[in-house]
């Protein structure tokens, strides 16, 4: 497995190929492979998605998203 860490100002489910992965501002354990990441709700955030090949990362060097407010 695979982490990453998303960022954003609000808790917000993290969802990847959309499906629920966990919450942002944590991190999240995910399959080695290519992903497309989006947040759940309201669709007030950028970048719309993110799209990453997630590998070699480890919990103290997770693959890092960052999405903001509009």
């Amino acid at each position: 497995m695979e982490h990453v860490f998303v960022s954003f100002k609000e808790d917000r489910k993290v969802l990847a190929n959309g499906k629920k992965q966990g919450q942002t501002n944590q991190t999240l354990l995910i399959p080695k492979g290519h992903h497309s990441f989006t947040l759940d709700g309201l669709q007030n955030y950028h970048p719309e998605k993110v799209d990453a090949v997630i590998q070699n990362t480890t919990s103290l060097s997770p693959y890092k998203i960052e999405f903001n407010l509009k």
